[in-house]
């Protein structure tokens, strides 16, 4: 059941695609927090686990975004993030395994927990990191690209930051169909709601198409945690639009959705104080996690738990089932390596967050 949405629409499945994730991910029901949160029925989609060499949500896109680079031929990749992303690393990760040479361009971050860590396995694998300011990497991409079009004679694949684009979101329609089968195969109710951390929204937007698609009136609840001009509404219209043209460009039996078809709820009230800031309600969502036996972080898991909590708390889910998405990579962390194969402003970084909150990626999990 690795690819229940071409089973449904099988011209799909001319989609080129490597196959990355160890699918389908576990579908857990947790009745003790949902008890002591007060929520109707809860339970969790274990993303975390969707590879044994690194995890997270991001592997579901790459699948699907590597997939033309092999096929094509290309050599390297380029993508964008944090200091501290998830993706970024993911990408490294994953296109090292298939033989592509991996680039990041990567954006500065609020000192966190765990972004050290993610910059020491840059290191370790032997990523090509180039650091810029603020957070638009195209300048430095182009700069980049040209390097390596004159070096391999062919263009680099770019991935968006997120790995958000028309191909990436499809590892997400994908994995509503997934969830659909669980569902029907007894595993959890029919949730409601589904809560998800929303970074660059392919993920949940994905999840809202394929919902749509499966006539569900479930609502997806992305708790925003990148800044605005990252994640918004527009950006969200485009992306959704592009994933069914490309559907339908494949399989015309795929439903003609339209944005406004998706049961979406794009929530900007747990952003602030900014990307990565480290705040109470995130470590209390990251301990509750803990004490039910799964691991969260503090920028973009915690926060979306934490909504969940907080809704809960005022009562709005007494009666609702629910489900949330752990995106976060709960696979071993791969080995780190010598800082000085940082940029000294990477460097520096690295030094701060561990004087802040001491040395993390050797034994924990780390920043989506």
């Amino acid at each position: 059941m690795t690819f229940p949405l071409a089973d449904e629409y099988p011209g799909i499945a001319r989609l080129a695609r490597v196959v990355l994730a160890d699918l389908p991910t576990p579908l857990q029901d947790l009745p003790a927090l949902a008890q002591t949160r007060g929520i109707g029925t809860l339970a969790i989609k274990r993303d975390d686990l969707t590879s044994a060499r690194y995890g997270g949500n991001k592997v579901r896109k790459l699948e699907f975004l590597l997939g033309p680079a092999l096929a094509e031929e290309q050599r390297a990749v380029i993508t964008f993030g944090a200091y501290g992303s998830n993706h970024a690393l993911a990408t490294a990760v994953h296109a090292l395994s298939v033989g592509l040479e991996p680039h990041v361009v990567l954006s500065p971050q609020a000192p966190g927990p765990f972004a050290s860590a993610t910059l020491l396995a840059h290191a370790g694998l032997g990523t090509h990191v180039y650091p810029i300011e603020g957070w638009d990497g195209s300048r430095e991409a182009v700069r980049v690209r040209q390097m390596l079009r004159k070096r391999d004679g062919i263009e680099p694949l770019v991935i968006p930051m997120g790995g958000t684009s028309d191909r990436g979101a499809v590892g997400y329609v994908n994995a509503a169909f997934e969830i659909a089968a669980q569902v029907e195969a007894g595993v959890a109710p029919r949730p409601d709601f589904v809560y998800a951390a929303g970074g660059t929204l392919g993920t949940v937007v994905g999840l809202a198409i394929g919902f749509a698609a499966l006539r569900w009136s479930t609502e997806v609840v992305s708790v925003r945690v990148t800044p605005g001009e990252v994640a918004n509404e527009l950006f969200a219209r485009r992306i959704a639009a592009e994933t069914v043209a490309l559907l339908r460009s494949v399989d015309e039996g795929f439903p003609d959705l339209a944005y406004d078809d998706l049961a979406l709820e794009l929530r900007d009230d747990w952003f602030e104080p900014g990307y990565g800031v480290v705040t109470p309600e995130t470590l209390a969502a990251v301990a509750a996690a803990a004490e039910h036996g799964f691991s969260l972080e503090t920028t973009y898991t915690g926060k979306a738990l934490a909504a969940m909590m907080a809704d809960a708390a005022e009562g709005l889910l007494e009666s609702e089932n629910v489900l949330f998405v752990d995106t976060y990579n709960s696979a071993p962390m791969p080995a780190p390596g010598n800082p000085d194969a940082l940029a000294p402003v990477l460097r520096e970084y690295v030094k701060e967050c561990e004087q802040l909150f001491g040395k993390k990626g050797e034994t924990e999990r780390m920043t989506p």
